[in-house]
């Protein structure tokens, strides 16, 4: 079974053709070193990953690994075809909230930008409003930022509370007019 598998990676990986996403290989080590096992009783051999490819190696399905018999005729020729095939989901992942509070929400992924962090916020209720938060709160700082008489302002404590008080009586009509 992992022949099967490491032969079918590795000819995904030696196409020419193949699309892949941008890597920032800032981040990325200089040289990987991934093992191929022959046989049970041999030796490990270890070759060298080339550096403009990458190899994703996890569980990212809640469902049991493939069997030999299973896989047998599967013979996919792109990442799509290998998505669509197993269609991987990962249910049941635990996630706490500001104030403390566990949140279980689940996942699916059907091609490999779905790892991407604005597809999983994306698929997330929490996270969405999570980052609307953190987006209204940035959109507060760059006002203040740019904004020079608004920035004076919050120097001086006697106008911030003025303003601070204006503001309040201002969300105390909006929540009113609900």
């Amino acid at each position: 079974m992992i022949m099967g598998l490491w032969d079918w990676i590795k000819g995904f990986i030696d196409k020419k053709d193949n699309k892949s996403t941008k890597i920032n290989t800032e981040t990325m080590a200089r040289k990987t070193v991934i093992t191929k096992v022959l046989d049970v009783n041999a030796q490990d051999g270890i070759i060298e990953f080339p550096q403009n490819r990458t190899l994703y190696a996890d569980q990212f399905t809640d469902a049991a690994p493939v069997t030999d018999e299973e896989r047998e005729g599967f013979k996919p020729k792109s990442m799509k075809e290998v998505f669509e095939h197993y269609q991987p989901v990962k249910e049941g992942v635990t996630l706490e909230t500001e104030e403390g509070g566990t949140v279980y929400e689940d996942f699916a992924f059907k091609q490999i930008k779905d790892f991407d962090d604005d597809q999983l916020i994306s698929q997330s209720e929490l996270l969405s409003g999570e980052k609307a938060k953190i987006d209204a709160y940035t959109s507060v700082v760059r006002q203040l930022e740019k904004n020079k008489t608004l920035r004076n302002t919050m120097k001086d404590d006697k106008t911030k509370e003025s303003l601070k008080n204006a503001l309040k009586a201002l969300l105390s009509e909006l929540e009113d007019a609900e």
